[in-house]
């Protein structure tokens, strides 16, 4: 079917189109979401068990050895992590990265299943296992409900819960999360001497509260026809109810608790977290939206509702917004569409120039009408515009007038050539077609690997190649229908008189013909001087500085903070509520959030995860610009570091890179702790050898001190006191024996009976603490055990995959490069500890080079289906072998261009580089394509192989300098970008340097390869 003649027969059709194509591009714009990153599901899901009273080692053995053991028979399972702490057993699945997000759910439901299946088969003692399969949700608009020291915990609850109310009805939200919240309890206070003046066994009072308070089902009686309901009441109500509560001493008297106990309500000691934002005390309010909803149109809405609902809150009381994914989104979003319009402009000015007025218009609404279908079609896939679709647009926005440029240039030739324009438009087109096919399909497939890649890294930039296929595939079909439409009233007509003129025969293009000449006759020379170059550039990547991720421009940094193991979470909070002071006295630094015993919400996609443990905080800090992002950062890190020494900070600026607990980590695994405590050891002091890191340490932390006081069964018996009454009364002087809830609205607050003098037991009186027999008498609890013995032990226990796996972790120096530092610590340690394990044991890297091997991985795998589908094209356009070879010999010598592009551009090789790199070999064989294809047609012509060779090369300039020029010179509004930076400048210097290649260096190669002589 001839297209192009198709195309100028039925104009009405072909305008049809393109209207619907522009107004639906605009309208799509709209209508599209548009989030800060592209969305993704994090597939991993979170079992936490509680089981009072263990030790890590019996945690591990009896709850999370248990539970792997049956998760790990489901199928797609990937890795599995654990931490075994006291009385807690927490383990973390991933599901295999190219698990579709589809059955995810249906995962999660399985995964319930198989922990119902092992429940029943835990220890007696142990609670529910929590499935949290909404671990990875983001809360990507975060508030923090801000209060003055006047109000209490229970008032902020109650208007954080109204305030959750009333936004979880905001359309496009998805759920809302608390975090910070304070446990209110009831505590009873007694003292022993009191209760045994009185003749009162505490456990009386546990018995009789526990009962008194509890629901029981009373049933129904049955009255001739109709049933009366019977509902048992006498549950407590308040807590003088609790007060006048009546207890029977041993002598048979009366005693309300009130009178020997004070009830009073409290709050949760030692809380499990704290949140406070710039000094004063909040809960957070995290906000999800729907994956397919406008983040930006969904936080407006939510910003509306809140001024809706502020008068209702009091005053001292404030909504303070701590990270706002709509404003980011909208920023970010509005710096791309600016970054979009540059590049446009910048395209077909370059195009007028060089080409004239006409063929600029023409060729630049060939690009307003690509952009428009493909906004239009991504709004019937389901594609949103992000950072990574954005990106797309910006790196396709060069190649999507290639075709475009070809055509018309062809077009142009003819008609200065005396050839009618309608029949130079149809020509001009009908000859390229399918090279410029099997160019434009060769573009896309070398941006497969992104598509395909199974890796949760890959996943975010997938948008990126969705955008590129269809942009790329739109501008060919509009190169060979839009393009001869719009040219027949575009283009000139041909001026009368003319017959076959050459417009080559120009003095440029016959000095440049000479020269090319010259590198073919010299053909050995050129091609030895290129390789020599080669090599040279390869030598200069080899020593090149490179990293994972690039850090982002957003004027927000965030710090991980961990005190030893064994420190109080109201140690935690004085020291970073004192970091918190310093922080908020800096100029330039708007609001600083804390959040101590756990990480707060997952409020950015790529947050950490940390706790729960109380000595553990995070910080999340605010900035008026971005400017000073990297300043302060670093300022806070040096005042940290000398002034709390006894405080790890881990100080970050905002990454898309998966989070880790540290940037280096080398972990071993094995069976017995004592071994793998040995390993690291060694591990860490080589470590400490390296000049390039600081902050030497392991993941299972520091040992901590353990009270044990040893039960003597034979002291216990005789006096009729059990190992259990004995860790009852224990609990009662230190965090308070629970006796079931006291209900108030929707609250359960535990009932804690404590001892009035808890803050007075230490370890020198500690055996003095009271127990009570079963004859009502109290004796010392010296009395009932042999000892109290006092040792060191770990307080947490990890495992991957089910074994045991300890890790000697480490962090660069400040302002020191990721990989250089990663690169001094494995060749100074990994081959030495590899020689020195026992039998049974392993080595492993973990950290970010974990997640970079398993992300180049992911992308490496597909290449070669790519280097099939490109060679394939290339055999399918030219039918023997040789020309096909020619092409991709070009393709390592694009490396010249890189490092030159970096080393211009002071930009690093990273993840985002290697993306770009991905794409240059499409854009470099899509411009040999032409060339090649384009010598085969003065072949076919009749020229001699030489004087083709060279003609060819001629006619090619323009299309082929065109081509890379608008893409590199659209690239630059991508080049300041910190994200995309990289990838811009390996495409421009790639290209740079590519088109060169083009030009000199593929013709000489195909005269050597085709044998043709001089």
């Amino acid at each position: 079917m001839n297209i192009p003649k198709f195309a100028l027969d039925n104009s009405k059709l072909v305008y049809f189109f393109l209207i619907m194509m522009l107004i639906g591009g605009i309208f799509s714009f709209g209508k599209l979401g548009k989030k800060e990153d592209a969305p993704f599901v994090i597939k991993s899901v979170v079992l936490i068990t509680q089981y009072p009273g263990a030790t890590p080692a019996e945690v591990e053995k009896l709850i999370t050895e248990p539970i792997e053991r049956e998760v790990q028979s489901l199928a797609g399972v990937d890795k599995i992590r654990s931490e075994s702490t006291f009385g807690m057993s927490k383990i973390t699945v991933e599901l295999d990265p190219a698990t579709p997000p589809g059955v995810i759910p249906q995962k999660w439901d399985e995964m319930r299943r198989k922990v119902l299946n092992i429940q029943p088969r835990l220890p007696q003692g142990c609670s529910s296992i929590i499935v949290n399969d909404d671990f990875g949700d983001v809360f990507g608009i975060y508030y923090a409900l801000v209060a003055d020291q006047g109000y209490s915990w229970d008032e902020m609850r109650r208007y954080a819960q109204m305030i959750k109310t009333e936004l979880v009805t905001v359309p496009g939200v998805q759920k809302v999360s608390l975090f910070g919240e304070q446990t209110e309890v009831v505590n009873i206070f007694i003292t022993t001497s009191t209760l045994a003046n009185l003749g009162i066994d505490p456990n009386q009072i546990v018995q009789i509260i526990s009962s008194q308070n509890q629901l029981v089902n009373t049933g129904t009686l049955q009255t001739g026809e109709v049933n009366l309901t019977v509902v048992a009441s006498g549950t407590y109500a308040n807590l003088q109810d609790i007060r006048d509560q009546v207890i029977t001493n041993s002598e048979g008297v009366q005693l309300s608790i009130g009178d020997f106990a004070v009830v009073e309500k409290g709050y949760l000691d030692p809380p499990n977290n704290i949140m406070k934002v710039n000094g004063k005390r909040a809960i957070g309010v995290g906000v999800a939206s729907l994956e397919s909803v406008d983040v930006v149109k969904t936080g407006e809405l939510v910003d509306a509702k809140i001024k809706s609902f502020m008068p209702l809150i009091p005053v001292g009381m404030e909504l303070e917004p701590l990270y706002l994914e709509n404003v980011i989104a909208a920023e970010a979003n509005n710096g791309f569409i600016i970054n979009l319009i540059e590049s446009i402009a910048i395209v077909i000015l370059i195009i007028m120039l060089v080409m004239g007025l006409r063929s600029g218009v023409l060729i630049g609404s060939s690009l307003l009408f690509s952009i428009g279908g493909t906004m239009l079609l991504m709004l019937f896939m389901g594609v949103g515009l992000n950072r990574t679709s954005l990106a797309g647009f910006i790196i396709a926005m060069g190649m999507l007038v290639d075709n475009a440029i070809v055509v018309t240039d062809n077009a142009q030739v003819m008609i200065k050539r005396g050839v009618p324009k309608r029949k130079a438009l149809i020509d001009a087109a009908i000859q390229p077609q399918w090279g410029l096919l099997g160019a434009t399909f060769i573009a896309i497939v070398s941006f497969l690997p992104l598509y395909l890649a199974p890796s949760a890294v890959a996943e975010i930039v997938k948008p990126l190649f969705i955008v590129l296929a269809l942009s790329l595939g739109l501008s060919w079909i509009l190169a060979l229908t839009q393009t001869p439409l719009f040219g027949s009233f575009m283009l000139k007509d041909p001026k009368a008189g003319i017959v076959d003129k050459d417009p080559y025969d120009k003095p440029i293009y016959n000095r440049f013909a000479r020269f090319l000449a010259k590198l073919i006759r010299f053909r050995w020379l050129t091609i030895g001087s290129v390789l020599a170059l080669f090599a040279v550039a390869m030598w200069v990547m080899s020593i090149a500085p490179s990293s994972f991720f690039p850090n982002l421009d957003k004027p927000y940094f965030r710090a991980d903070c961990v005190l030893p193991d064994g420190y109080s979470i109201h140690q935690m909070d004085k020291e970073m509520s004192e970091l918190s002071d310093w922080l908020q006295e800096q100029p330039g630094v708007k609001n600083v959030s804390i959040t101590v015993g756990s990480t707060p919400l997952r409020y950015y996609l790529a947050s950490t995860s940390i706790g729960p443990k109380p000595n553990c905080g995070n910080f999340l800090v605010e900035l008026e610009t971005s400017d000073s992002t990297a300043s302060i950062c670093d300022r806070f890190s040096a005042y940290a570091k000398e002034n709390y020494p006894n405080m790890l900070v881990r100080a970050s600026l905002f990454k898309l890179s998966p989070a880790v607990e540290a940037a280096i980590e080398i972990g071993f695994i094995g069976e017995n702790p004592d071994t793998l405590v040995m390993l690291a050891e060694k591990a860490k002091a080589l470590m400490r050898e390296c000049d390039m890191v600081t902050d030497v340490r392991s993941d299972w932390g520091n040992k901590v001190a353990v009270v044990n006081p040893v039960y003597s069964q034979e002291k216990g018996q005789r006096l009729g006191v059990t190992r259990q009454t004995v860790a009852s009364y224990t609990k009662l002087a230190t965090n308070g024996l629970t006796m079931g809830d006291f209900r108030q609205g929707d609250q359960f607050m535990p009932i804690l009976l404590k001892d009035a003098n808890i803050d007075e037991f230490n370890l020198a009186n500690f055996g003095s603490l009271p127990v009570f027999t079963p004859r009502g008498g109290v004796v010392a609890l010296d009395q009932v055990i042999d000892s109290i013995s006092n040792s060191f032990q770990y307080g947490m226990l990890k495992r991957y995959q089910r074994q045991l796996t300890l890790r000697a972790q480490c962090d660069p120096l400040m302002g020191a490069n990721t990989a250089a530092a990663y690169s001094q610590v494995y060749n100074h340690v990994f081959d030495r500890m590899e020689a020195e394990l026992p039998n049974g044991y392993q080595i492993k890297v973990f950290g970010e080079q974990e997640s970079q091997t398993e992300s180049n991985q992911a992308l490496a795998a597909n290449m070669p289906l790519t280097f099939f589908l490109i060679f394939a094209t290339l055999l399918l356009l030219f039918r023997v072998y040789r020309k096909p070879l020619i092409i991709l010999l070009m393709i390592p010598l694009i490396f010249v261009g890189v490092v030159f592009g970096l080393a211009v551009s002071g930009k690093m090789l990273d993840f985002f580089a290697i993306l770009g790199l991905l794409g240059l070999v499409g854009m470099n064989i899509k411009n040999a394509v032409v060339l090649v294809d384009q010598i085969d047609i003065e072949i076919a012509g009749g020229l001699a192989p030489l004087q083709a060779v060279i003609q060819a090369t001629k006619s090619r300039i323009v299309p082929v300098v065109m081509a890379s020029g608008t893409t590199i010179l659209g690239m630059l509004p991508l080049l300041p970008d910190a994200l995309f930076g990289g990838m811009a400048a390996v495409i421009m210097g790639g290209l740079f340097v590519a088109t060169f290649l083009t030009i000199f260096v593929l013709p000489v190669t195909y005269c050597t390869i085709m044998r043709i002589k001089n």
